[in-house]
């Protein structure tokens, strides 16, 4: 009886990945701008948190920070781990690396938050960041993700002991990111599942992030966005994004939120 359920589930799975190939196939893949619009300069009507719903114990409430937008020293940490955030993905380069992260470890590690390098492919100093015991969390947004998976792995090799995460395009909403190539090369993937952006709802983001979790369990962290859509950067309400971390919660390791600096939370 066992067999059969599990044959049943499986057999469920591989119908429903099929028709959205099938539909995918049919309308011409659409290609979402999901790097960041042009920069919102800090100002100090922004406020720093939501005060997101209770968690369970390791589930992670991350948030992406672009120093060259809003400085470190305008955040208040104290207020984002007040406010549930547990870790920081801090946006570096090449360039300034060296300089912007030991700053953002000791303002995060004064409160208890977890520090994480958000690079892009060619970042060259994976080694340095894992020496610093920062994580590394490399920006993949592609519709070519086998020509990068030598260097997802290099990275892999390069940050061992500390925290390995992908960013990609959300699987079948955007195209095969051949998931299953790359879910084994890190700690967790971080579909950017924004819902301003894609012609899904709330319930398409609870339904796929249910799917992914079965595909992939244990290895789902689900990126939302805390603005209206790529075209239109208004925060998204509180009560929006409450229903979206909710909605994802049961099925995932945890939320990144994307990002600081785009989000009025005096609302």
């Amino acid at each position: 009886m066992v067999k059969i359920k599990y044959k049943g589930i499986i057999s469920f799975l591989i119908l429903t990945l099929v028709l959205s190939g099938v539909v995918a196939a049919a309308n011409s893949v659409k290609s979402f701008p999901t790097t960041e619009p042009a920069p919102v300069p800090y100002t100090s009507s922004v406020t720093s948190t939501y005060l997101l719903p209770p968690s369970g114990a390791g589930f992670i409430v991350g948030y992406y920070i672009n120093p060259s937008v809003t400085p470190l020293s305008k955040i208040n940490f104290t207020e984002l781990e007040k406010s549930g955030i547990t870790d920081i993905y801090v946006r570096v380069s090449n360039d300034n690396y060296a300089s912007i992260l030991p700053d953002a470890k000791k303002r995060a590690d004064a409160v208890g938050i977890k520090t994480h390098a958000w690079v892009f492919p060619g970042f060259r100093y994976a080694p340095e960041v894992a020496g610093m015991n920062i994580g590394v969390h490399l920006d993949v947004e592609t519709y070519d993700m086998p020509s990068y998976i030598p260097e997802i792995k290099a990275m892999q090799e390069a940050t061992q002991g500390v925290t390995f995460s992908l960013c990609v395009k959300p699987e079948i909403w955007d195209g095969n990111q051949y998931y299953n190539r790359i879910v084994p090369l890190c700690d967790y993937i971080v579909p950017m599942l924004y819902i301003g952006d894609y012609p899904h709802g709330l319930s398409g983001l609870k339904y796929w992030a249910w799917i992914y979790n079965i595909l992939y369990p244990r290895k789902i962290v689900a990126g939302l966005q805390t603005y209206q859509s790529y075209q239109n950067t208004t925060p998204v309400s509180k009560g929006t994004l409450y229903s979206e971390i909710r909605a994802v919660q049961p099925n995932t390791r945890g939320v990144i939120l994307f990002r600081y600096g785009l989000s009025n939370f005096s609302d």
